[in-house]
């Protein structure tokens, strides 16, 4: 029993080895959700929403999604001799879910602060710029909108 638990800590060394160069992405990633995970928790309450193991368990497996899919990239991109892409890669996965996790964030904190209230608008401030709202007001963008919703509309009745 000793020897087996001696390969299993060996084995989880190398792997963490290997993933060094990533490890503050992942670090940040673990940060990132977790703070995303207290505001929607938050936002439910403040709603008026009971506790969802359903809801809770669909957003851990996305996350193990998103850890699963960075280090396949990084350790591919390692054994392909392209490390330095290969973090570049994670790299960029990581700022796009920052970005998607940070905008969910903002919605989640509009729900938890009294309407109206400075800390309301400062996440409504925030939440319009990075969702990018603003780009919905320009006329060409409304008729591209609909536009995709008559294809949409046909595509779905063939």
């Amino acid at each position: 029993m000793e020897e087996i638990r001696g390969y299993i800590v060996m084995v989880v060394g190398a792997v963490f080895s290997l993933l060094a160069p990533i490890q503050n992405f992942m670090f940040a990633m673990v940060a990132l959700f977790s703070v995303n995970f207290l505001f929607g928790l938050l936002a439910a309450r403040v709603q008026g929403e009971k506790w969802s193991t359903k809801k809770a368990l669909w957003f851990f497996g996305h996350c193990s999604i998103f850890f699963v899919t960075a280090c396949a990239l990084f350790v591919i991109g390692y054994l392909m001799g392209e490390t330095e892409e290969a973090v570049a890669v994670v790299k960029v996965l990581c700022y796009m879910a920052i970005y998607v996790f940070g905008v969910n964030v903002l919605r989640n904190w509009k729900k938890i602060a009294p309407y109206g209230s400075a800390w309301w608008r400062l996440a409504d401030l925030a939440y319009y710029l990075l969702s990018v709202k603003f780009i919905e007001r320009f006329d060409f963008v409304k008729r591209w909108q609909e536009e995709r919703e008559k294809e949409n509309f046909i595509e779905s009745k063939q």
